[in-house]
């Protein structure tokens, strides 16, 4: 899919407007997929590229939106570091 048509489903499935503040994001790279992860306040959004023909624009792998909502099951914290 094309990084344009994903960021639009995204916007029209999850606007900027009804996400909330932006509490936390990161970046995980493994060979030539990345997965970009993004928190906020009432979703979650994790959107995976694969890099590796960086003249495509057909980069888009897979967009997964988690709502917050007391009836949606409540999600690991993705960020959070296990320490002794």
């Amino acid at each position: 899919m094309s990084s344009e048509g994903a960021s639009q489903a995204l916007e029209e499935v999850a606007p900027i407007a009804m996400r909330g503040k932006q509490i936390n994001s990161g970046i995980f790279v493994s060979g030539c997929n990345e997965a970009r992860m993004t928190d906020y306040e009432n979703v979650f959004i994790m959107r995976t590229v694969h890099t590796c023909d960086s003249s495509s624009h057909d980069q888009d792998v897979r967009v997964a939106i988690t709502f917050k909502r007391d009836t949606c099951p409540k999600p690991k914290a993705p960020f959070t570091v296990n320490r002794p």
